[in-house]
């Protein structure tokens, strides 16, 4: 009885919130549209951001980011994700960084040399070990351009 009242408890909060909790993904995200930062470096302190996807049927989940050079990133380990198969088919993302929205483009980083900064402000961010595989084979990296 116990659990019962508890996955009726989570259902009823996944209800009456737009965005994801926590690693459960969400529909559309809320909050106050803000015009494309010119510097992303505000993001250095915040561990999760949302992003929204399919903004036919929106689709939103947690995730880590890094900023570097002024360009936005953020990676998926399965490019299999829902949100990474959304993408693909359209590439018009919202991003949400402590309630402000911003729209963007993702786009998927194929260069080495473009990947291999991130990676490492993503070890640094995240204190990951760099024994881990940290962008696997199944995974994808981003970048987030102005719309």
């Amino acid at each position: 009885m116990r659990n019962a009242v508890y996955v009726l408890f989570l259902c009823l909060c996944a209800s009456t919130c737009s965005g994801p909790i926590g690693p459960i993904p969400g529909g559309a995200l809320e909050g106050e549209e803000i015009a494309w930062p010119d510097d992303w470096s505000f993001t250095d302190n915040i561990e999760n951001v949302l992003l929204q996807t399919d903004p036919e049927d929106p689709y939103s989940v947690t995730i880590w980011c890094v900023a570097r050079a002024n360009t936005l990133y953020f990676a998926a380990a399965d490019k299999e994700s829902h949100w990474v198969q959304n993408i693909n088919d359209n590439s018009k993302v919202i991003l949400s960084v402590d309630t402000r929205l911003i729209r963007g483009t993702a786009s998927t980083v194929t260069e080495r040399a473009e990947a291999e900064p991130v990676i490492q402000a993503y070890l640094e961010k995240y204190k990951i070990d760099s024994r881990d595989d940290f962008v696997q084979e199944d995974g994808l990296m981003f970048r987030l351009s102005k719309p």
